[in-house]
């Protein structure tokens, strides 16, 4: 599986999930045509600290994976064929604090990531250079800083930001919308194709009569018709998928 180094969003290597091994993937066997990571049959990310490799990524089989360079595999949750998801390992949580010399002291510019079980043991930690990332999103003057945020290029409040994302949604039944590898999303219990996706957003003119599904949550829908106001959803300015015809 395809993974890209989390802060740069390039360094693509390819992973075998199995063994644990992983190689350098040539400009070559990208598609031809390709030119940012979404036309890339990317799986997840990774990040390398004091010479050791961590991955996250999502299985085939929709399990979301935590996975380090000593070969601890975490698996988190699942995603369900209609985009819900299921706590595989409800109690796991990801914690970050400051790192701390034996004495006390704060060491400055690291931080320490735990992984802690449901008996509060900490299944996994390492210390990591944490400022260095601040600084690189402190840096960033592109178009794109207007949205991102530190998760973009700190792999691990990334890995803490998902497991609360996971875990609300788990609780909630939430359905996010999402597409799939292979360009396909499931809208609603309808398998719809990237080329079929029209979307639009609170305030715009309903650019397609039918129902129309919310993106942050597939279970909540409005029927409209052509050129009405697109609607907010609980107040807030959202964005929506059309579903099917009324």
């Amino acid at each position: 599986m395809w993974l890209y180094l989390h802060h740069t969003g390039s360094d693509i290597i390819d992973l075998d999930s199995v063994t644990g091994r992983w190689r350098q993937v040539d400009d070559a066997e990208k598609p031809s045509g390709a030119m940012v990571l979404a036309d890339l049959p990317i799986k997840g990310s990774y990040t390398i600290e004091d010479g050791k490799r961590y991955f996250t990524y999502w299985t085939s089989n929709g399990r979301f994976v935590f996975r380090t360079d000593e070969g601890l595999v975490f698996e988190v949750c699942q995603k369900r064929p209609d985009g819900s998801i299921m706590m595989l390992e409800p109690a796991l949580a990801c914690e970050i604090t400051p790192s701390r010399y034996g004495d006390g002291r704060l060491r400055q510019g690291f931080s320490q990531m735990r992984l802690i079980n449901a008996t509060s043991d900490t299944v996994s930690e390492l210390e990591y250079n944490s400022e260095r990332f601040m600084r690189f999103y402190q840096s960033d003057f592109t178009a794109a800083a207007a949205v991102q945020d530190l998760s973009d290029w700190d792999f691990f409040v990334a890995l803490q930001g998902a497991f609360g994302i996971f875990n609300e949604r788990a609780a909630s039944g939430r359905v996010a919308f999402t597409v799939e590898d292979d360009g396909t999303a499931q809208v609603q219990g309808r398998s719809m194709h990237r080329d079929e996706l029209v979307f639009a957003d609170t305030g715009q003119p309903c650019p397609k009569s039918g129902v129309w599904a919310c993106m942050t949550d597939l279970r909540v829908s409005a029927v409209l018709t052509q050129g009405e106001a697109m609607p907010s959803n609980n107040g807030q300015s959202v964005q929506w998928v059309w579903s099917r015809p009324d």
